[in-house]
């Protein structure tokens, strides 16, 4: 499916239909496009009409913050307490506002709310020492699929573009190594809870559906998982949706951005 996004319930309502019998439904995003978090909201909203009680699981919220997580929707839902229980824009996260719609209905619903993250502290330990330095916890973390060299050096590829090429190539395999324990985690706590009788749909970034990413790690982890990947694709009016990675696939409006690389392309050497 191709949608522009004209008509969002009625692309919603397809994505509900198209999501009966999925255990997981993935709705990629762009974290900083109040588009995708409409969307997000309809579909979810879509979702609880046909009946579907399914959980929310956010890479946004780090799997050590569940216990506050459950606080935090037992309480009241200010965008304000939100904010300081979940420590939101501490942690460098896009404007709460965007993503309050979902937590309201989370509450509304009494729909479980999953933190899925990997600690960035223990992600960014590895990127910069490698999963070596985590001794016996390596083992947990590192990447389920089996070895794919093409697959590894686009996944390397996007985190040289991401970090304006400026990154020195002896880092890059410790990132993707970060990067795969990303997934693996939250694969894993995905896993949990559809042990526990849950269907999940994942608030996540649009790139961690991609080739290698958490619906592969997913499925190596829990083989036979039924998945749907929503991906939502910032493009121009007549974009066909070409070798997007998703089984549904939604043409957004872009977002306006500075150039993230002009300041560091500026800066001296």
């Amino acid at each position: 499916m191709v949608s522009r996004g004209d008509d969002e319930g009625w692309a919603a309502r397809v994505i509900a239909d198209r999501a009966r019998g999925a255990d997981v439904v993935y709705l990629g995003e762009q974290h900083d496009n109040p588009t995708h978090h409409s969307h997000q909201r309809a579909v979810l909203e879509a979702l609880v009409a046909r009946g579907a009680r399914p959980a929310l699981g956010f890479e946004m919220l780090e799997e050590d913050q569940q216990a506050d997580v459950d606080q935090a929707l037992a309480g009241t839902l200010a965008a304000g307490d939100l904010d300081e229980r979940l420590r939101w824009r501490a942690r460098g996260w896009p404007d709460l506002d965007m993503y309050q719609p979902l937590f309201e209905i989370a509450a509304r619903e009494k729909l479980p709310v999953i933190a899925l993250d990997l600690d960035p502290a223990v992600s960014r330990r590895i990127a910069r020492e490698g999963m070596g330095s985590l001794g016996a916890r390596a083992e947990g973390l590192a990447s389920r699929l089996p070895a794919d060299t093409p697959r590894e050096e686009a996944i390397a590829d996007v985190i040289r573009e991401s970090h304006c090429g400026l990154l020195p190539e002896a880092r890059l395999p410790t990132m993707v190594d970060a990067w795969h324990a990303r997934n693996v985690t939250m694969a894993r706590r995905l896993a949990a809870a559809l042990d526990r009788g849950l269907t999940v749909v994942v608030i996540v970034g649009r790139g961690h559906q991609a080739a290698g990413g958490l619906p592969a790690q997913l499925a190596a982890v829990r083989p036979g998982t039924r998945q749907l990947v929503v991906d939502m694709i910032e493009a121009p009016p007549g974009t066909r949706s070409g070798a997007a990675a998703g089984d549904a696939i939604w043409l957004t409006p872009a977002v306006e951005r500075r150039d993230p690389c002009a300041g560091l392309r500026r800066a001296p050497r």
